[in-house]
């Protein structure tokens, strides 16, 4: 077995991959929001950050410090983002620095520390927060300032779950890959589901690290049932974004 062979069946993995899950241009999409939701607070910066157990994960951002927060992961004991994950209440303190929750030191290492901060909730469907947005250094009047940031984070509601999903799925072809060199197995179909049993998750995990599996090993049949398969799979995806849109 070569690794090689590996990175054959992966990058063969990877471009199929996309007929079942969601677009990488997701991230571009959160993105493209904060940059949108500056504008129209007239802010300094917004940034987006997704929860995940207890831990807050800037995603995306625009404005001052955007590139250094992002990809910042802070404790939700921390910092007002933080307080909001943890509350679910949204937040508008027109003096951040006064504020013994704010996290200065993050703040600093972005190179920008804002004087007011508004920090709403994402919540999902259920209701649960799933992330939060937040406003630094606002111009817009707070009362109009928190119905126009719960706007925002309704839409955003509809982008983390995917970003999320996109996020899990790579890492569990990068845990496969790992774990197929290191045992010597030739294929990355058996090591996807090892990758997956060591790393308990949801429904919505399972079922991707499956079909990725399954396109693995469709490899070895022939280009006629491949091709069946591929039709199968992408009329049912279409079927299901269409019912997702209703």
């Amino acid at each position: 077995m070569r690794r090689d062979d590996l990175l054959h069946q992966l990058a063969a993995l990877t471009v199929q991959l996309p007929a079942v899950l969601p677009p990488a241009s997701t991230l571009r999409q959160a993105t493209a929001l904060c940059a949108t939701a500056r504008v129209a607070f007239g802010a300094a910066a917004v940034s987006v950050a997704a929860l995940h157990d207890d831990v807050l994960r800037y995603l995306a951002a625009d404005g001052e410090g955007a590139t250094e927060i992002v990809g910042t992961e802070l404790p939700v004991s921390r910092g007002l983002a933080g307080y909001v994950a943890l509350s679910g209440q949204s937040l508008a303190v027109d003096r951040a620095t006064d504020d013994p929750r704010f996290a200065r030191d993050v703040a600093e290492r972005t190179g920008y520390i804002p004087t007011s901060l508004l920090v709403v909730p994402i919540r999902d469907p259920r209701g649960e927060v799933i992330g939060v947005l937040s406003v630094l250094d606002r111009s817009l009047a707070s009362a109009d300032a928190l119905v126009l940031a719960s706007t925002f984070a309704d839409q955003l509601s509809l982008l983390l779950p995917t970003i999320d999903e996109v996020g899990r799925t790579a890492q569990l072809l990068l845990d496969a890959i790992v774990d197929a060199v290191n045992t010597a197995d030739p294929q990355l179909a058996p090591a996807l589901r090892r990758a997956l049993a060591r790393r308990p998750g949801d429904e919505v995990e399972a079922e991707l690290a499956g079909i990725a599996a399954t396109l693995n090993e469709l490899r070895s049949a022939d280009a006629a049932t491949r091709a069946r398969v591929g039709t199968l799979v992408a009329e049912i995806v279409a079927l299901a974004t269409i019912r997702r849109r209703r």
